[in-house]
């Protein structure tokens, strides 16, 4: 017999759909999610699996959210993906996190990036 926990970690090989949260304060607005190829100078090692979201409120915010099957490989690709001015790049969990803006403040930025942050950990 298999431990309940082997099978679950084995599960289908399937990427979790990421959910963002749909507000957050100061008023920003998710107003689109969906599967996207990766963005340039993402490695595709490890087969990632991105949607985009793009949020408006106190200026506008592009993130893409590449999963991976294991948790390593959006390690890697972390450390590989390069960034431009205006960009962040962080991993959390099995994704690799790029967040994109324009004209926002750094206070804005920093609650948008942080609820992003809670909304892909393991509840």
């Amino acid at each position: 017999m298999v431990p309940v926990w082997i099978a679950a970690a084995c599960g289908s090989g399937r990427i979790a759909r990421p959910e963002l949260p749909q507000s957050i304060s100061p008023g920003w607005k998710l107003s689109s999610l969906a599967r996207a190829a990766a963005p340039a100078g993402v490695p595709p090692d490890g087969s990632p699996e991105c949607r985009k979201g793009d949020y408006g409120g106190p200026g506008t915010v592009r993130v893409w959210l590449c999963g991976y099957k294991v948790r390593e490989s959006a390690f890697d690709a972390v450390q590989r993906t390069r960034t431009e001015a205006q960009m962040v790049k962080f991993q959390e969990g099995s994704y690799l996190v790029l967040v994109e803006w324009n004209n926002v403040s750094k206070e804005n930025l920093t609650a948008l990036v942080r609820a992003i942050q809670k909304s892909l950990q393991p509840r």
